[in-house]
């Protein structure tokens, strides 16, 4: 009897506790259960996994039926727990990736190569989990796709801003914040715009803690770009409103040249993976992958 043919987009769901002792975290995991390609997904502040289900359908498309996908949403966020966008610190975060990062390694063999896609926020936690020497990454990993990562936020009242989150955070870490920007300023796809500010799973502010929290680990990883051992692309959008493009493209220049890919995108908004030509940026990500796992084979 013929082996009947995987749904691709099938998905299962899974959940663990956070390594904050309280929280449940949301996974869900697409397609093969004993994949070749093995790809990790990090998404940004506020939104969730499935805010990236374009991505995520083109990669099962054209990856085959070897690939698997992992996707949670980080405490806070989406179908996770914990106080919504509040974090009691970034290690939070950085050790939730590590748990994920276990249970994906359970579906793989020594054949499998996986590849970190992660943006904004996640692009901040992964950078903290491999490059600082508190932490680190055990699995292997053959790539890194960074999309607009979180190296510099922009601050709305420059430096002062970090002496106002300090005071506020003083008073009480989950006051909100009222967000600075909406979907018009993170893509130029009305319909991804419109997406964000009327999905009920993105909340519309930001604790201080949290604020408070990527502000300082940002400044954590800024110096820390020479360390990174990994095939890495950047992809970075020059019309970003909410983190700085001039810093992203100063720390990938820190890497070293053979193993790190810069691509410019000067006219694009901060979410590249929901801009109006994402199926192109896709396509540059995927010659990239396939090049670099042929390089790592």
């Amino acid at each position: 009897m013929a082996r009947p043919a995987l749904n691709l987009f099938s998905s299962r769901d899974h959940s663990l506790l956070s390594s904050d002792k309280e929280s449940q975290v949301f996974i869900r995991q697409y397609g093969s259960i004993k994949p070749k390609v093995h790809f990790l997904l990090v998404h940004g502040a506020l939104e969730y996994s499935l805010r990236h289900i374009d991505l995520i359908q083109f990669l099962l498309r054209n990856f085959g039926q070897d690939v698997a996908i992992t996707t949670w949403d980080h405490v806070g966020h989406g179908r996770s727990g914990g106080a919504r966008v509040f974090i009691p610190g970034f290690k939070v975060y950085v050790e939730d990736m590590n748990l994920v990062g276990e249970f994906a390694q359970s579906i793989n063999t020594s054949e499998t190569k996986t590849i970190i896609l992660a943006h904004s926020l996640g692009g901040l936690i992964t950078l903290t989990r491999i490059l600082d020497t508190a932490y680190g990454w055990k699995y292997p990993l053959h790539g890194l796709v960074l999309s607009s990562p979180c190296i510099r936020p922009r601050l709305v009242m420059g430096h002062s801003s970090e002496l106002i989150l300090e005071k506020l955070n003083h008073l009480s870490g989950k006051l909100h914040l009222p967000l600075i920007y909406n979907g018009k300023d993170l893509t130029r796809d009305p319909e991804r715009a419109n997406d964000f500010d009327s999905d009920t799973l993105i909340p519309h502010f930001i604790t201080v803690r949290m604020a408070k929290e990527v502000i300082e680990a940002s400044h954590r990883i800024r110096g820390l770009s020479y360390y990174l051992r990994v095939p890495s692309l950047f992809l970075i959008a020059g019309e970003d409103k909410v983190v700085d493009p001039e810093s992203t493209a100063l720390f990938a220049h820190g890497i070293e040249k053979r193993l790190t890919q810069i691509i410019h995108y000067p006219s694009h908004y901060h979410e590249l993976w929901n801009e109006i030509d994402r199926v192109q940026i896709f396509e540059t990500m995927k010659k990239w992958i396939e090049k670099t796992l042929k390089e790592n084979t």
